[in-house]
Order: C-alpha cells, then structure tokens, then sequence
C-alpha cells in the first residue's frame, strides 16, 4: 500500500478504536509497526524533502495515538519508533554530524486545558523538590527550520541540520551564504546555540512566481521554502533565496561567556512576556491580538512557546539580561530547567501552543457550479471539514478552470487548505502524492445548473447565457443592497431567496414594488415576516431612490467597475452637468470618461457595452420610473462630497468606543475623506484601544496621532451613547 493509503486506513482505524485497548490481540504487533512505518516516512518528507502530504494536526494525532498504544502495552516498545527518537534518513549530498546537547522537539497545546495539564505535570515533579517558585516565558514559536549553530574562535564554524536528535547533517557552507548570519562573535571559547533558518513572506510570494512561471511546483510554505533552499547542493544558490536567521537559545552553558556576547548580533528578539502565574499565559496565548501581530509580520510564526525559568535574584524586569539568562541557575543552585529535566522526546519545561490551524489538508468530495450575477459559473469544491483560524471549512471557491489547470486540482483530490487573511477559505496546491486513481479531471458543464440553458466560454470563464436565470437575479439583488451598493437592510441572502422563489422579485427594479401596501401585505403572511421588519424594508427601499449617484452605479453590476471607480465616474458625472438619465448614458459613452485615472479602456468598453444592453436600458428606464434619481448635481449630497474632494485625509485603527463604520461615517459627515490604510496623502491618525501596524505605519510616515478618546470627541465632535470600555494593556513585543 501506498504512503497515502497507510495514512488513511489509521486515521479510519483511530476514529472507529480510539482506545487502543481494544485492539485485538492478534492486530497489535502488525498494527504497531504500521504507526512506526507510516510517521517514519512522514517525518521523512516533512523534514528531508521538505513537501509534507499531511498536516501538523494529522501528524499529532497519528504521533499522540502511538504514545497512547506504547502506554498501554510498553512490551512491545521498539528503540525504531519515532517517540524513541525522531527517526528520519540522511540526504545525499551532506556529511554527518554530531549534536552534543539533543535538540529536542516541543509538546505541543492547541487550547487552554492543554496548557493547564502541562502545567500540572511540572507543578508535580517542583513540588517533590521543594520548588515553590518560578516564572513563565512567553515567546513566539518561528515557523522555521530549526539549526544548531556551533561557534569556535570568535567564528562560526558548524551549522547541523535537527532532524535526528544527536546526529543529521552538516550545512555549515549553505548557512555561511546567509546574509544577516553572524560569522563572527566577541568571545574566543566553544559555544553552541540553537535558531531557527526562515524565509520572509515576501520573499516566498517572488519565489514562488518565479517557479510557476516555469511550470513548477510552488512552496505551500516559508519552511518548506527555507527548508529546500538549505539542501541546494549549490551555496551560491542559497545566497540568491534571502534567508534570515533568529537564534533564541544557548545550549551549552559557560557562565563566564554570556555577558561578553552582544545579543543583537544574533537577531534575537530582546524581551518577551514574563509573568509568574498560569493564568497570565493562558490569557496572552488566547488573545487574538497577540495572534494578529504576529502574522502582520513579513515572518511565518504557528503559535508561541511557553517557557519556565527560574526567578531571578533580582526581579527588576530593567535588568533582565535577555534570552540567555532565562536558564541561569541562581546561587549554584540546580535550575529547574534541570530538575524538570526532559522526556526521551521533549523537555519537560517547556511547550509549544499551536494557534488554530492557518493551512490543512482536506479531500474533495465534490464540485458545485455557482452562478454568479455577472453570469459567470464558478466551481466550488465540497472538502471534508476542517478546521482554520478558528472556522469550519467545508466549501472553497476554485475561481476558474485556468485555476484549476495551474493547481492541476481534480475531484477526490487531496488538496492544502489555507485562510487568506485569515477569512477566505483558498486551495493552495494539490496533493498529488496522496491520489489513488480514483480522481477524476473537473470538466466545465455544457448547461447552466440552475436555469438549463447552454453555457458560452469567453478567455477563462464560462457564462451562463440566460439573463433571466434565478441565480443570477439573487446575486444582483444582493449585490444590489450592499452595504457599498444602496445599503438596503433586511435584504439578506436567505430574504432573497424566498422573495425570487415565490415570484415576487424576477428583477432589481421589482424592489421598488415592495413599498406598494399590496406587496406588505403578502409579504407579511410568510414565515419571519414581521410587522416591523416589513416596514422597516419599505422605509429603506424607498429612502434608496435618493442615495448618492455613486452608490447607484456600484449596485448595477457594471463590469470592472467597483466603489472606488463607482464615485470616480460619479464626479465626472457632476462635473459634466448630468442631471438626468439620458444626460448620464450620453456622458457615459463619452471618450472623456477614459481622463479618469482609474479609468481604463477595457472599462470603458465594458461600460459602453455594458449601457448599449437592452435588458440594461430597460432595467434604468424601470428604475427612473420608480424614481430612483440619477442626478449627478443634486446640491444636498455633492456639497459634502465636492468639499471633502480637497479636504484633509484620515485613517484609524482598532477599536473604538462607537463602530469604526459609525467612527468614519461621523467623519466623513464633517467633509473629511477615509483612507482605509494610513499614505503619505493622510493627515489624522486615529488611534484608540489596541493599535498594531498601523499605528507603527503612521509613525513611520510622521502622520499627526491623536489617541485620546476626549480629546478626539471634543476636537472632531465624535457622538456616542456608547459607554468607553477600559483602555486594556497593550502586549508590546520587540522583533529582531
């Protein structure tokens, strides 16, 4: 049987024996040594190949359940097993070497009883010593390829790889083509020290569009980039990949050298959280705060690492020493680091705290074909759930089929799942190491799936050509009363829905029929229809006809045309005197439009199109006859917007005592123009309760700051009946 289908019939085989003293007897010995097998060969592609077909969640729960079956039956126990020690194979290319102190991987937490049974288990074994005292570090864990670093000298003279506990392989000339690798320190006797190869964001983002445009396999992470960058036989190549490298620990220990060592030299971070209750850990590890900071960062991080240290004589915080002093044993006392000691597989005084998951393998189980309102059909992958950041993901977008050939995804595929920032679920690449044969290619249906018509194919997408079709109306309905479209409430996707359903709504022009007191009335005798919340919907429908001009065009679906060029156009049409619909449609086939910085001539060809549609003319006919006004002068809305046009710029971030939507509208109402991201163009800088990148960004760009909640109401007359919550504490963190 193959990797995959190993893999497969134990993650079967732990779901339906979860205790595993209900293995028979007779299954045992066969059934140990496929565990044995299986994570061997996996540790091999994660940590020798660097293309890991599992993720860290299937690996644990492959690992944990062979801890659980040598517990149960410790006879059986083989010096092979990877609990034993993290068995791998040695790579062509590189010479063995020898780890004098283990490198040791981190037990691993993933929620808050975790954490608290580790702590625990030390409590337990202090006890016994008559320890009552310590103190917890909190640092970040770097998402990395973790490297000895022995120097000799004042040099660095031997990198080695971690793989095996105390011997893998000597990389020492493809570290030395690392730039910001230190190759020299003040101090001439031997010291090791332990770190961590990475590869910046930024630079995985440029390698990777490197390698697909010569047809190869992208990196689905910064390890597994760092990591195959490492094994370039060439070291002339390694210097071309920008590498970086954080060392954050002495292994071997020589108390007369550690103050001659400057710390900066070695990229470390200079300080994290120290605290002396458990408490304080579980809170930081579950803020999301802390978790955000981190993956604003151009370096990958999966979670933090929890470390006990013992207190210092002198607890003044000003006088820690940095990294290396957290282990100093006090008084030539034993530390506790050393009366805690380790197991054969981790250290006991220490843990790592996984944040949920940012990338999972899961298995297509089938393709849907959605229509979208601009008529293209859009398959979607049904994948077994997983978890990420913290969401159930169950469905993922696959765009187009042009997407489809560059991942080469087919149905039945496993495939890597990960979470653009952190809200959109996103197929990184297929698993092609885990097919069985039974995948199959994903073919463009000949036929709409909702309306049966045929389907036409135009570049990479393939439409629908019926524009009556029911799916497309409830996409333009929705998109319709948006938020940034005409910001009609109680129109959600599942009101929608109904209202198309029964034949209520066959068009966007429809909407205005519902203020008829007929319409209220059958409206009102269907589930969830309330009294209020059908008034409510009349009140905003009909307040709709007078909405910003701007927010019209961004609701009528014009190809390529969006908020931003929406309220571009809708200046230009001021501009042009376009106070009527006929007036608008003439400027809009105007060359002019294309002096409009945003403006392309492929927009302009789709909107020409786009108003030369007679389902399009007649649906703005519809529209003036319900009065929705298509004046671009109209004095009650263009004075804000014309004195806002050369006003100061503003920007804010996090949280505030009112919504930052309420915040930015307040402000905008006062002539002042948003920037959702703080420019060279912005002015004001709002900064309240638990600010990160931003605030720095403002700083940087020397932007006016005001952070004062009084101060900002008094000077901007900011409303609120909110009550101001407490100013909580904000983590600050020092990097590199």
């Amino acid at each position: 049987m193959t990797l995959s289908e190993n893999t497969k019939k134990l993650q079967d085989f732990i779901k339906s024996t979860p205790n595993p003293e209900d293995i028979p007897s007779e299954e045992l010995h066969s059934l140990y040594q496929l565990f044995i097998d299986t994570i061997v060969d996996h540790n091999h592609l994660y940590y020798i190949d660097a293309k890991p077909i599992i993720s860290d969640v299937e690996y644990d729960e492959l690992f944990s359940y062979l801890k659980l079956i040598e517990e149960y039956y410790p006879s059986i126990i083989s010096s092979y097993s990877p609990t034993q020690a993290l068995i791998g194979q040695l790579s062509d290319g590189f010479q063995k070497a020898n780890h004098k102190t283990p490198l040791l991987s981190l037990e691993n937490s993933y929620n808050e009883e975790d954490i608290r049974d580790w702590a625990q288990r030390f409590w337990k074994i202090a006890e016994k010593q008559w320890i009552t005292k310590w103190r917890y570090l909190m640092e970040p864990k770097f998402d990395g390829l973790s490297v000895e670093f022995v120097y000799q000298d004042w040099k660095l003279t031997q990198a080695i790889t971690r793989w095996d506990w105390r011997i893998w392989e000597d990389i020492t000339a493809n570290v030395l083509m690392i730039p910001c690798m230190p190759k020299n320190i003040s101090v001439k006797s031997e010291l090791h020290f332990r770190g961590e190869v990475l590869m910046p964001k930024s630079q995985l983002e440029k390698l990777n569009k490197e390698r697909e445009s010569r047809w190869l396999t992208a990196f689905s992470n910064t390890r597994n980039a760092a990591a195959w960058s490492l094994k370039l036989l060439d070291s002339a190549e390694v210097w071309k990949r920008w590498l970086i490298v954080a060392i954050y620990e002495q292994l071997l220990w020589e108390p007369q050298d550690w103050e001659k060592l400057w710390l900066p030299t070695f990229n470390l971070p200079e300080r994290f959280r120290y605290t002396e209750e458990i408490d304080d850990i579980v809170k930081w590890c579950l803020d999301p705060q802390v978790k955000q900071f981190l993956e604003e960062q151009d370096i990958d991080f999966d979670g933090l690492v929890i470390k006990v240290c013992d207190i210092p004589n002198d607890t003044d915080n000003s006088k820690d020493l940095g990294l290396f002093s957290e282990a100093l044993p006090q008084n030539d006392k034993k530390s506790i680091r050393e009366i805690l000691w380790t197991t054969e597989h981790h250290p006991r005084w220490a843990i790592a705290y996984k944040f949920p998951a940012q990338q999972a393998s899961s298995q297509i189980q089938s393709i849907d074909f959605q229509v979208w309102r601009t008529w293209i059909i859009t398959p979607v992958a049904n994948i077994d759930p997983v978890q990420l950041s913290g969401a159930t993901i169950s469905r993922v977008s696959l765009h187009n089929f042009d997407f489809i050939k560059t991942k080469q995804i087919k149905n039945k595929d496993f495939v890597w799942v990960q979470r653009s920032w952190e809200v959109i679920p996103y197929i990184v690449w297929s698993i092609k190491e885990r097919r069985d044969w039974s995948e199959e290619p994903i073919v463009a249906p000949l036929f709409c799936p909702v309306c049966w018509w045929p389907i036409t194919n135009i570049d990479i997408h393939y439409y629908c050509t019926n524009p009556k079709c029911p799916a497309q109306i409830k996409e333009k309905i929705v998109h319709f009363a948006s938020r940034d479209a005409m910001d009609i409430w109680w129109l959600w996707e599942s009101v929608v829905d109904v209202l198309v359903d029964q034949n209520i709504l066959s068009s966007v022009s429809d909407l205005y029929d519902l203020c008829d007191i007929r319409k209220q009335v059958i409206l009102r005798k269907f589930p969830n229809f309330w009294e209020r919340s059908v008034s409510e919907l009349a009140e905003q429908i009909e307040a709709s006809k007078t909405k910003p001009l701007w927010r019209i065009l961004n609701a009528l679906w014009m190809p390529n045309v969006w908020k931003k060029i929406a309220q571009d156009i809708a200046h230009y049409l001021k501009e042009e005197k376009a106070d009527s619909l006929d007036k608008m449609l003439e400027a809009l086939w105007d060359d002019k439009l294309g002096e409009l910085f945003w403006v392309w001539n492929k927009i302009i060809n789709w909107i020409k199109l786009y108003i030369s549609n007679p389902d399009t003319l007649w649906l703005l006919r519809s529209l003036e006859q319900h009065w929705v006004c298509f004046d671009a002068t109209r004095e009650e809305w263009w004075d804000i917007e014309e004195q806002a046009w050369d006003k100061e710029h503003f920007s804010l971030t996090w949280t505030f005592p009112i919504s930052r939507g309420e915040f930015v509208k307040q402000m905008k109402e006062k002539w002042y123009v948003y920037d959702e991201n703080p420019t060279h163009t912005t002015q004001i800088m709002f900064i309240w309760d638990k600010a990160w990148s931003k605030a720095d960004k403002a700083q940087s760009l020397w932007i006016p700051i005001f952070n004062e909640w009084d101060e900002i109401q008094k000077k901007f007359w900011i409303e609120t009946t909110t009550p101001i919550q407490n100013k909580t504490k904000i983590i600050q963190w020092w990097l590199f």
